[in-house]
């Protein structure tokens, strides 16, 4: 069942891999390159789906998707995580706690996302 998606993600060739994955798999994907252009983008745009990543320098992807929960509670959030100091589990972990539905680590295949997007 194709999704809108949107994709907060400040490594841009990240960022469009992801989006390109997604597309391949039937969904429109809308693309932010921070936390805060993400939490906008899902306000004007009806998304099903976004997937946040975890480390980005304007605000920590914790911090948006505590947002994002608070403000729809409706959208299923997909953490995901290339590491940081602790590694990526730990950072995953605490995503799940804030309330993401799934959780990835970088680098991710196209069946992972799918699922995650999916929700199976």
């Amino acid at each position: 069942m194709s999704k809108t998606v949107c994709v907060i993600e400040d490594d841009e060739l990240v960022r469009s891999r992801l989006a390109d994955m997604l597309r391949a798999k039937g969904h429109t994907v809308h693309e932010a390159e921070s936390a805060d252009a993400g939490i906008d983008l899902i306000r004007n745009e009806k998304a099903d789906v976004a997937v946040v990543d975890i480390l980005m320098p304007d605000r920590d992807g914790l911090e948006a998707i505590g947002q994002l929960r608070r403000t729809r509670p409706d959208l299923r959030i997909v953490a995901i995580s290339g590491g940081g100091r602790v590694g990526p589990q730990v950072y995953l972990d605490l995503a799940r706690q804030i309330g993401a539905d799934a959780s990835l680590v970088k680098p991710i295949s196209d069946d992972d996302l799918e699922a995650a997007v999916a929700g199976s």
